[in-house]
């Protein structure tokens, strides 16, 4: 009867053993899949930055009817805050246009930031800084 206890005792700690290998297993999984979404969370985040910024100025953009060099200034700080890199306003209007013309707002970069990446095997997910375009249009009408 001794020798059966042994062996069940034995039992119970190879399965204990695996139990918290398979925990331990679907905790780090999810904490990848957690990982994945918080970077993607903050792209998206930034995106809505970059959008609540061109619509802003291309409002002001309505009243004026172009985009002046010190609300470029103020927007391009604001992109920069926002975490956009290689800032391009080419295609914005930038000269006064008349009552009713179209007015153009056109902001292109690339945001940066950290972000998951899986390769071919799930075990070489590494964190990288990764930078990616991204190009707001705006169109309105000029009211000056």
């Amino acid at each position: 009867m001794t020798i059966k206890r042994e062996s069940s005792r034995n039992r119970r700690s190879n399965g204990s053993i695996m139990d918290f290998f398979t925990v331990f297993l679907y905790v780090l999984v999810l904490s990848i899949v957690m990982l994945a979404y918080l970077g993607s969370a903050q792209m998206l985040n930034s995106k809505i930055q970059i959008s609540q910024i061109s619509r802003k100025y291309i409002l002001r953009m309505e009243t004026v009817g172009y985009l002046p060099d010190d609300d470029r200034i103020k927007m391009e700080q604001e992109l920069l805050a926002a975490g956009v890199e290689q800032l391009d306003l080419s295609g914005t209007t930038m000269s006064r246009v008349t009552f009713g013309s179209p007015i153009y707002l056109v902001i292109r970069g690339k945001l940066s930031f950290q972000a998951l990446f899986v390769g071919n095997d799930l075990f070489q997910a590494a964190f990288s800084r990764t930078a990616f375009d991204f190009e707001e249009r705006k169109m309105s009408t000029a009211k000056n």
